[in-house]
């Protein structure tokens, strides 16, 4: 209600300051793992929602009921937008505040998170016009009627689809939680106390798993380039009899230079490497520098070259990672998953594809020890749940220090291990036998919104560029 009273740079500065607060509220736990990507989730990422809130600005000036309607659409077509670029940050989506909430959150596997982050973009757009003075109690009755059908609506859908007994796993997976503390892993010459925790973590499982999966850089060190250390998971991998999806580092020579990769490795029941998978998705300013290549000013080498107090003073500065090429799914003999790393799980269309393409679960690896015991692990772990719950699939997340859990296709947790807990986690899942709404036509909302988006800036542009032209005349 305060930015539609505003006009021009007032305006501006409003929708930056809640922007800027709204990203400071809900990121602030970036600082954990680097402070520039702290100043580029807050104050650049900021601009995203400013832009948008200023379109919807404008168009309340022009008509106000242009902008009430407008403004759902604008919001999600910005979190869509979000997720089309390597600057994208798309971590604060409004559907996932609806995700501790399974009978609403189900509409998503209709919908998508976009969707539902518009219906309740929506309901509160009608709750603004039953608060405004100047609207007759005709149009307040009625926003209150259609605020309290939508949310009546997703709650009887929630409950019709989610069934009081679901049916259970079948697929015996075991999931690897070391808890090992950040410093003491990458600790110089410390490798081999990761390697015999997890190999003790696996060997401890009572009867037969298929599937062990290991944290994101479980495994400190370039498997790509370790012989020694893959032939140590390869006999961890012989002992179980089962396969190791194992997260660590990879590297290759390309381009004249090497390119250094957030990796995960499939080891099949032999003990021989059967794949690998580089993370396509990275954190911006955190993991690496967005376009990097055509970016070179903000690559690390070049800024601690003039930077010196980065190296003086130990600031963690962000990684130099590059990302990898193409979705990729592994197979084990019977089943075939996608594998996710960490951030890529706040992609719904990515995630679509990889169900799309085969996967039969979902596997997220993850280290969210850098957050420690901030909102951030939390904000992490539901993102997960909801790309379960949008293709109607089971996932399983082995996280370093937590949370762990095996999630069925309605958001339901089966079996889950405590923060910090140091544990192995067997349990079954189900696979994928038909695909939901959202798998078979995509993301619909976000794509419908973004293009609504896009016209409606054009169109005022084309307004602001024509009055310029008519005033010189």
């Amino acid at each position: 209600m305060i930015i539609a009273r505003l006009q021009g740079r007032d305006a501006f500065r409003a929708s930056y300051f809640f922007s800027f607060c709204f990203n400071a509220f809900s990121l602030y736990w970036v600082a954990l793992v680097t402070p520039p990507g702290i100043f580029t989730a807050i104050v650049i990422v900021a601009f995203y929602t400013t832009g948008v809130l200023t379109v919807f600005n404008k168009l309340y000036q022009i008509k106000p009921i242009y902008g009430i309607i407008a403004v759902p659409f604008l919001w999600v077509g910005l979190e869509h937008f979000r997720t089309l670029s390597e600057f994208a940050f798309p971590w604060c989506d409004l559907g996932y505040t609806q995700s501790y909430y399974l009978y609403i959150l189900q509409i998503v596997s209709v919908i998508s998170v976009h969707g539902l982050s518009l219906l309740l973009l929506t309901v509160n757009v009608l709750i603004w016009q039953i608060l405004r003075p100047s609207v007759d109690i005709a149009r307040k009755l009625t926003a209150g009627f259609v605020s309290v059908g939508i949310v009546v609506l997703l709650v009887a859908f929630g409950w019709a689809v989610v069934p009081v007994y679901p049916t259970p796993g079948s697929y015996p997976v075991t999931l690897l939680q070391g808890s090992i503390p950040i410093e003491e892993k990458w600790r110089d010459g410390n490798e081999e106390y990761s390697f015999r925790l997890y190999d003790s973590l696996a060997r401890s499982v009572e009867g037969e798993s298929q599937l062990f999966v290991w944290p994101e850089t479980s495994a400190p060190s370039y498997l790509s380039h370790s012989l020694q250390d893959r032939r140590t998971v390869g006999n961890t991998a012989r002992a179980t009899g089962g396969y190791h999806l194992v997260g660590a580092l990879g590297a290759e020579y390309r381009n004249e230079t090497w390119r250094h990769y957030n990796s995960a490795y499939l080891f099949g029941p032999s003990g021989q490497l059967q794949g690998r998978y580089d993370k396509v998705k990275l954190v911006p300013f955190t993991e690496h520098v967005p376009y990097q290549d055509n970016l070179p000013f903000l690559r690390k080498e070049f800024l601690t070259k003039y930077l010196t107090f980065i190296e003086t003073y130990g600031v963690q500065f962000w990684s130099d990672f590059y990302p990898g090429d193409s979705v990729r799914l592994f197979a084990t003999d019977s089943v075939a998953f996608a594998p996710l790393i960490c951030y890529e799980v706040t992609f719904p269309q990515y995630v679509r594809q990889m169900v799309l393409d085969g996967a039969e679960f979902l596997v997220e690896i993850t280290n969210d020890t850098w957050f420690g015991h901030s909102v951030g692990i939390h904000m992490h772990s539901q993102a997960f749940v909801t790309r379960a719950v949008e293709n109607r699939i089971w996932g399983v997340r082995s996280a370093n220090s937590g949370l762990t859990y095996v999630v069925n296709g309605y958001g339901q947790i089966q079996a889950e291990l405590e923060l910090d807990e140091v544990a192995a986690l067997t349990s079954r899942v189900k696979l994928l036998d038909e695909y939901s709404i959202f798998t078979r036509v995509g993301d619909v909302a976000g794509q419908v919104s973004l293009l609504i988006t896009i016209l409606l800036t054009a169109i005022l542009v084309t307004r602001w560029l024509a009055k310029k032209v008519t005033a010189r005349r």
